[in-house]
Formats: structure tokens, C-alpha cells, sequence
């Protein structure tokens, strides 16, 4: 589980975590796109190092990178996206989560915005 601020307004979805200068273990940022396009993003006053999930419109993690800091090299979602999740480099591997799972935006029983991660990959069902 990721406790997620969402970004889908323009000043949110540019701004994004740059800036921040700390961000807890299970926490990170969803973007949300109001169309699927081919994504960009930097690290250009970014000071945490970050993995990001880009998600399709079935809600599927399409690509996972990393995200250096200061770094202004564009990482690219390569196909269309919906969304985009980011969190502490090295959440995804530590949480085994990996391209082809799902997942699902939904709240906590407190009210906070939360990212789980279905537990069955699309490549579990090919026989």
C-alpha cells in the first residue's frame, strides 16, 4: 500500500514532488492525466531519488524507471499512460511490484488516498 497526494490539476501535475525534501517509506505521488499520451518526466528540482510506475487506461503498470535527482534527462512512459505513480527509489522492487500488475486508487478507512497493488501479474496467466 502507498499513501498518494494526487496531482490532476496543472499547477499540481507540474509541480509534483519537486521541492520536496523528504517523503516516508510508503508514501508517494499519483498523477493523473485527463488523456492517455506518451509521458515525460525529470528530476529538475527534485532533491529525493524516486521510481515511477506509468499506468495505462486498464490500470496496469506499463513501465517502472527511476527518477535521479537534479537530473533533467527525460524518463518516458514510451507507450501512452493514464497515470503516474511516484515513490522512494526502490519501492517497487522492495515491494514486489513489477510491470503488468494493476492497480487500484481507493481510500483507507481514515480518508487517506491510497495505491494497492493487485497481487497477480499479467504473466502469472499465460500458460
Amino acid at each position: 500500500m502507498l499513501y498518494i497526494d494526487i496531482a490532476d490539476t496543472p499547477y499540481t501535475l507540474s509541480q509534483g514532488l519537486m521541492f520536496r525534501k523528504e517523503l516516508s517509506s510508503n508514501e508517494g505521488m499519483l498523477f493523473k492525466f485527463r488523456y492517455p499520451e506518451i509521458r515525460k518526466f525529470w528530476g529538475k528540482n527534485t532533491y529525493i531519488p524516486l521510481d515511477i510506475a506509468f499506468v495505462d487506461r486498464e490500470n496496469r503498470i506499463i513501465k517502472i524507471d527511476r527518477i535521479k535527482p537534479f537530473n533533467e534527462s527525460a524518463v518516458s512512459s514510451e507507450i501512452d499512460c493514464v497515470m503516474a505513480i511516484e515513490a522512494n527509489e526502490g519501492f517497487f522492487k522492495s515491494n514486489d511490484v513489477s510491470v503488468g500488475q494493476k492497480i487500484v486508487i481507493d481510500k483507507d478507512r481514515d480518508g487517506f488516498d491510497i495505491v494497492t497493488f493487485e497481487n497477480k501479474k499479467e504473466n502469472d496467466f499465460v500458460k
